[in-house]
């Protein structure tokens, strides 16, 4: 994991309280709040116990999307794979997180399994200064941008930077949009005559 992921990593962890989405039989989103229990290198570490549906949509779909606040109200969301972790993970849990004790005294403990968050990429965003900002990281795959991007068919007409909310559009052949300040809101591309901006995930 690079050092840009570890600290988003770590960031989860600080953070500890998010929510969790994975997909039911149906197809149906499901979402619950979770606590990241441990970060390290090789990923995020995850507990639930056998008999909950959130225990069934992770073994049976190997897919997870984390959605966090962080103490400065910047937000964190990641998308990735799981799987089951080594039953040691279980007590490692324990030790980082004494309070679990509480709620699963002695060897109740045997109820939970413990899941890595293997792989996946990520974004930190922050909404609340001017320009916004905006940052991806990912481990175990290649960072993945979203957003908009300006293509060559751009006739440098400026109707992109007029209606751009951060004025985050720069001037040239063709226009360049700072990704890290875009809040990936698309009047751009509406406003574009020559159809020059696109989404680099459809």
């Amino acid at each position: 994991m690079n050092e840009k992921a570890r600290k988003y990593v770590d960031l989860f962890r600080q953070v500890k309280i998010a929510s969790a989405g994975t997909v039911d039989e149906q197809g149906c989103p499901q979402s619950r709040i979770i606590n990241v229990m441990i970060a390290a290198d090789e990923g995020m570490y995850i507990v639930t116990a056998k008999g909950k549906p959130f225990y069934k949509q992770l073994t049976e779909t190997g897919k997870i999307a984390l959605s966090a606040m962080c103490p400065d109200c910047q937000s964190l969301k990641f998308t990735g794979s799981v799987k089951q972790a080594d039953k040691e993970w279980v007590d490692r849990v324990f030790e980082q997180n004494p309070g679990m004790n509480e709620v699963y005294p002695g060897e109740t403990r045997n109820a939970l399994e413990a899941f890595l968050i293997y792989e996946g990429s990520g974004e930190w965003f922050d909404l609340l200064r001017y320009p916004v900002t905006r940052e991806t990281f990912a481990y175990g795959r290649e960072e993945e941008p979203a957003g908009f991007v300006i293509e060559e068919s751009c006739i440098s007409c400026g109707a992109c930077l007029a209606v751009c909310p951060q004025q985050c559009v720069m001037e040239g052949k063709p226009y360049k949009i700072t990704w890290a300040h875009c809040l990936q809101c698309g009047a751009c591309a509406e406003a574009c005559p020559a159809g020059a901006v696109k989404r680099l995930h459809p």
